[in-house]
């Protein structure tokens, strides 16, 4: 099942799996209708979490304010909104 992508208002979002603690942040695929992302961060303190928003910021080209967790904060399994960018951009900047 491919990415899925919706908007809400002026934002869009979509859903991620993390997996913390690998050896460097990066795409790795997509898992059932979400976006797989390897975490170089362990998940403690938020690290794990602010390293995936920073990430996912730089790779769709918006500010990191620009870019939240809605939901599973402390869940693999996260939903994130971002501001600023279209569900073609973000289709087309998450390719894995």
């Amino acid at each position: 099942m491919p990415l899925t992508i919706r908007t809400d208002g002026t934002a869009v979002v979509f859903t991620i799996k993390v997996q913390a603690g690998a050896k460097k942040t990066a795409i790795a695929g997509e898992w059932e209708d979400a976006l797989k992302i390897k975490v170089g961060k362990k998940p403690e303190d938020g690290a794990a979490n602010r390293e995936c928003l920073g990430f996912l910021a730089r790779t769709l080209e918006i500010p990191q304010k620009s870019i939240a967790i809605i939901k599973g904060e402390f869940n693999p399994i996260k939903v994130i909104r971002a501001e600023g960018v279209s569900v073609e951009v973000a289709r087309k900047r998450l390719q894995p």
